[in-house]
């Protein structure tokens, strides 16, 4: 039986239609945070979704569908494999099973529709432009209405009034979380607009003086994490540039040397956060952060000397015995919720299993994006910018992670995934 050529056409456009549809929900999805985390939640799941059937549609065909099952078998989704199954494991041993297991099937879930979106990236470039132009849109918008909230609460009130909406209105406070999004958001902003030239590179610029409005807060919440994670991506880059510019030996020594003055670090705040049970009017041993924040890291690593291997269970650091006793003088549970440190948390959660296999996984992507940095071709030059964003995403909501959200919480990791799949797939798919 002969194929009419016009099914072949439909099928075609359909595809496209469902990638363009994937493109935009993805681009709008970090930036639509700015109406809470809810907000999220269906452009991201909408997106994976078109983009999800469209690359079935298209791995019809044995070459597609070859390079599609290809990077399943990468080094780096070894790595992933390897810690879903180290929280597996931590979780089916944990006291707290049911709500554990629970976290290896969310970052599965995760990182299998950030596979997808790098998929649908590195395979349409126009899926791949239309979510650059709608991040950079969509978060020149979303930055636009937090700094007119802000810095014009009177102005803000009058027009909520006018729309029926609730006043007085907090805009510091009811946007801090969104504003740990935006050093997130930043890069991708700014390598977008310079990828697309034209007036999206001056949006993307635009983008550096709004979010530094929206962190300071007007002075009345300003978001530290984020400040601390411009510092982290900031200076993850530098190395990464020195790193470029120096021979491989030399290179191996700043890696060592880097390594061995974050573990100094580490030890320091490790040895001066309070053991528990503290007392009232302990004298704090370190300057920052906060009095609480030293106590919940101080509880969390007592958590994981007791537990060094495989932890207590992903997510159920809060359950252990002790954790919602209330600290003297404070007011305040030992751990409210999660530990405020991604790497306590995990520690704790997963021991020093789960630990080593994250790192590993961070170690094994931030080499590709070095690799790519570090391509002298002609084309792959191109790709520079890409993998510069990418460093200075990793290193931003990683370095914020430390003091910020719940590592397993789904808005958080999701942003990270789709955000870092979009400069990875350009820089991938000229490389």
């Amino acid at each position: 039986m002969i194929s009419d050529p016009r099914d072949n056409d439909l099928d075609v456009t359909n595809r496209t239609w469902l990638f363009c549809i994937a493109g935009v929900c993805l681009g709008a999805a970090v930036p639509a945070l700015i109406l809470g985390k809810a907000a999220m939640a269906p452009l991201f799941g909408f997106g994976v979704l078109c983009a999800g059937i469209g690359l079935i549609r298209s791995s019809e065909r044995g070459a597609d569908r070859a390079r599609i099952w290809a990077g399943l078998t990468t080094p780096l989704a070894w790595a992933a494999y390897v810690f879903i199954g180290c929280l597996l494991l931590s979780a089916a041993l944990s006291e707290h099973s049911g709500k554990a297991l629970a976290i290896p099937v969310r970052v599965a879930l995760t990182l299998g529709a950030g596979y997808l979106c790098f998929q649908l990236f590195l395979r349409s470039p126009l899926a791949l432009a239309l979510a650059c132009k709608t991040v950079v849109a969509t978060g020149i918008i979303a930055l636009s209405i937090v700094v007119f909230s802000q810095y014009l609460p009177n102005a803000s009130d009058a027009l909520r009034g006018y729309l029926g909406l609730s006043t007085p209105f907090d805009a510091p406070r009811a946007y801090k979380m969104f504003a740990s999004a935006t050093i997130c958001l930043l890069p991708i902003m700014i390598w977008g607009g310079r990828r697309l030239g034209s007036v999206w590179m001056g949006l993307g610029l635009a983008a550096l003086p709004l979010t530094a409005l929206v962190i300071y807060g007007n002075g009345e919440e300003t978001s530290q994490s984020a400040i601390s994670g411009v510092l982290g991506g900031s200076l993850l880059l530098v190395l990464v540039l020195i790193g470029l510019r120096l021979q491989s030996g030399q290179r191996r020594a700043l890696i060592a040397g880097v390594v061995l003055l974050a573990m100094a670090v580490g030890a320091y705040i490790l040895t001066h956060v309070p053991s528990p049970p503290v007392v009232e009017h302990q004298t704090p041993g370190l300057p920052l952060p906060d009095w609480h924040r030293q106590v919940i890291w101080g509880f969390t690593l007592d958590i994981f000397l007791n537990n060094p291997l495989l932890g207590v269970g992903p997510n159920t650091v809060n359950m252990v015995p002790g954790a919602s006793e209330i600290v003297p003088g404070l007011n305040q549970e030992y751990i409210p919720a999660h530990p405020h440190n991604f790497v306590l948390e995990i520690a704790s959660e997963s021991g020093i299993v789960g630990l080593s296999a994250l790192v590993t996984v961070l170690v094994i992507l931030l080499k590709m994006l070095f690799q790519i940095a570090a391509s002298g071709s002609s084309v792959a030059n191109r790709s520079h910018p890409a993998a510069y964003a990418g460093i200075f995403l990793m290193g931003a909501f990683w370095t914020s992670s430390l003091s910020n959200f719940s590592i397993w919480s789904a808005w958080w990791l999701a942003s990270f995934v789709l955000l870092i799949s979009l400069p990875l797939a350009a820089a991938r798919s000229r490389d």
